[in-house]
C-alpha cells in the first residue's frame, strides 16, 4: 500500500523535525490524558512498535482490548516494556532508532520488502494509527498546532476507526449509526440507522480513539439519540474532562 507508507512518511517526519532541536523540558512534558507517558516515552513508544514490527516480534492481535481487560491489560504491559527499555536513551538518540526502523517499515509498507512471518496482515494500519494518535498527544502537549492534521494519514486511520466501530456495534448489539465527515459516509452496525452523527475527520477520529469526552461526543451534530453509542463509541476511556486542541 504505497499510500499507507506516504501518509505515515509525512506525518513521522512532521513530527521527527518538530523534535530534532528539542530541549530536555520539552522532552520531559507530560502527556494529556497519559500523564504517566512523557513525549520521550512516547517516541520511545513509537521506535520499539516500529522495530518490533521490521524485526518479527509483535505477533499478537489486540483489536479486543476495548472487551477484554486481559487482551488490555497485555497491550499496555507490551507498550510500557518498550519504553522501558528505552529509559536511558536521550531523545535525539530515540529519533535515530525510530527513522532507522521506520524507513525500514515504510519499504514493507510500500511493498518492496516483505513483513515478517506472522506479523498480523492490517499491522501497517495498526501502527500507522498509533502515530497519528500519538503524534498528536505529543502535539497537544507542547501546544503546537499540527501542520498535518487534515492529512491523508488522518483519512486513513479514521477509515479504520470506523470500521473497528462496525465491530463494537455488532458485538454489543447496538443500532446502526449513520457518520458523515465532508463528502464521506459510512453506515455501520446492522439493520437501519437509528441516527446520523456528523463531525469533521480529525474529530470523529480523536473521539473513536478515546481522547474527546462524552459530553464533547454528545456536542457533535446528531439526528437522533447519540445514547446507545456513546458506551462503545471509542474502544478505549473517554476523558472524563473534555479534551481540546
Amino acid at each position: 500500500m504505497p499510500e499507507l507508507a506516504q501518509a505515515f512518511r509525512e506525518i513521522r517526519l512532521a513530527l521527527s523535525e518538530q523534535l530534532e532541536h528539542a530541549d530536555e523540558g520539552l522532552w520531559s512534558t507530560p502527556i494529556p490524558v497519559r500523564p504517566q507517558w512523557t513525549v520521550r516515552d512516547t517516541i520511545a513508544m513509537l521506535a520499539g512498535f516500529a522495530r518490533a514490527l521490521v524485526e518479527g516480534a509483535w505477533l499478537e492481535d489486540y483489536s479486543d482490548a476495548w472487551s477484554d481487560p486481559d487482551v488490555r491489560r497485555r497491550m499496555q504491559n507490551a507498550f510500557y516494556g518498550l519504553i522501558l527499555v528505552r529509559r536511558d536513551r536521550t531523545g535525539p538518540e530515540l529519533l535515530i532508532e525510530w527513522e532507522t526502523s521506520g524507513v525500514r517499515l515504510e519499504r514493507m509498507m510500500d511493498g518492496d520488502e516483505q513483513f515478517p512471518e506472522g506479523i498480523h496482515p492490517f499491522a501497517g494500519l495498526t501502527y500507522l494509527w498509533a502515530v497519528v494518535q500519538n503524534a498528536h498527544n505529543i502535539w497537544n502537549a507542547l501546544q503546537i498546532e499540527s501542520k498535518v492534521r487534515d492529512s491523508q494519514a488522518t483519512g486513513m486511520v479514521l477509515e479504520s476507526a470506523v470500521y473497528w466501530l462496525d465491530m463494537r456495534l455488532q458485538a454489543t448489539g447496538a443500532p446502526a449509526l449513520r457518520i458523515r465527515s465532508a463528502d464521506k459516509e459510512w453506515v455501520v452496525g446492522d439493520g437501519i440507522p437509528k441516527a446520523t452523527v456528523r463531525a469533521p475527520a480529525f474529530e470523529l477520529f480523536r473521539a473513536l480513539s478515546g481522547r474527546r469526552s462524552m459530553e464533547q461526543i454528545r456536542a457533535f451534530d446528531w439526528d437522533g439519540d447519540p445514547g446507545p453509542y456513546l458506551r462503545v463509541f471509542s474502544p478505549f476511556e473517554a476523558p472524563r474532562e473534555a479534551f481540546v486542541e
